[in-house]
């Protein structure tokens, strides 16, 4: 029974993740050819990482409808892991850069023009796939991580070492998550001092808008940031207690529904991009048809990237 409910949430992860995703990147692209920036590129990064998430969820379901056929190759479960874990891995970094982006524009206002520009932003995401591939096909490259008795069910630490766990955990998630935090709380903090020192103004300056408005688009990505640790925060927590403790042992039932809680991080992105961002949420209606029905009333791009360089004007996330 327990299996069967897995299998049947595979196959709707599969049905919802792509679509949703697919979406949102048609309405970033929409976005881009208007307002070019280095925001809602990032953004689409972040799409196209969850994309391939979903991708793999399909393949997760065939061989559940398979009955697990796949899973006894281990070359292929090798497979599978390592291309589940490169856009995983490609998730979280580029949360980093877009809040990096953020961090920048709001501190730096002046200077971020001359920083960011395209070719730093094609070197970071070049930068950022190569090392998501490298260390999501570690297992691949060095035999020594991968596990000597296979014994048919397709897991990370069913088919890897402990020694690859510890370096996903500690070695990125755990230093991102880290480096997010400290992000988050500088803006809040220059946010704050800036709100706080023209508490009676109405007319606010124009760097302070600026500087609000890029809190608001920080703010996105921390709802991201949150759905990403509440979904693979379980998982990751629990394969390093068992990797930790040789004598504590995971049922497979149970790693399945952690696997699967992970997942529906790469739906939960879109779907908070689409509450939580104006520009995108109105692209998204007219794509679904909704302002045509009078569902879904046109909105006003409400924040604003500060662009530089080769960049023209644009709003943000």
């Amino acid at each position: 029974m327990v299996s069967v409910l897995c299998a049947v949430l595979h196959a709707l992860l599969s049905c919802l993740i792509p679509p949703a995703n697919l979406l949102v990147i048609v309405a970033v692209c929409q976005l881009l050819r208007k307002h070019p920036g280095s925001g809602y590129i990032y953004v689409l990064n972040l799409a196209t990482a969850d994309l391939l998430v979903g991708v793999m969820c399909i393949t997760e379901a065939l061989d559940d409808v398979l009955d697990g056929d796949f899973d006894r190759s281990k070359s292929f479960c090798l497979l599978r892991i390592s291309l589940t874990m490169t856009p995983c891995i490609g998730s979280i970094l580029t949360l980093l850069l877009i809040s990096l982006d953020r961090y920048l524009a709001v501190r730096l206002p002046l200077s971020y023009r001359t920083l960011v520009k395209k070719a730093p932003v094609a070197l970071s995401l070049m930068f950022l796939w190569m090392f998501a591939f490298l260390l999501g096909h570690l297992p691949l490259i060095f035999p020594s991580l991968q596990q000597s008795n296979y014994t048919g069910y397709c897991g990370l630490l069913s088919v890897a070492t402990s020694e690859y766990l510890y370096t996903l955990c500690f070695g990125v998630f755990a230093p991102s998550l880290l480096v997010l935090l400290c992000l988050h709380v500088s803006v809040c903090s220059i946010a704050y001092a800036q709100h706080t020192r023209s508490p009676h103004s109405c007319a606010q300056p124009r760097p302070l808008r600026a500087r609000l408005r890029h809190f608001k688009a920080l703010r996105t990505v921390l709802f991201v940031l949150v759905g990403f640790g509440l979904s693979w925060g379980p998982y990751l927590v629990g394969g390093t207690v068992q990797a930790a403790c040789r004598s504590c042992d995971l049922s497979d039932t149970l790693k399945d529904a952690l696997f699967i809680l992970g997942e529906t991080n790469s739906l939960l992105n879109p779907l908070i991009y689409a509450l939580h961002s104006r520009d995108i949420r109105s692209h998204l209606a007219k794509l679904l048809g909704c302002r045509q029905r009078g569902r879904v009333q046109p909105v006003a791009s409400s924040i604003h990237t500060v662009s530089g360089g080769s960049w023209p004007r644009t709003s943000g996330l």
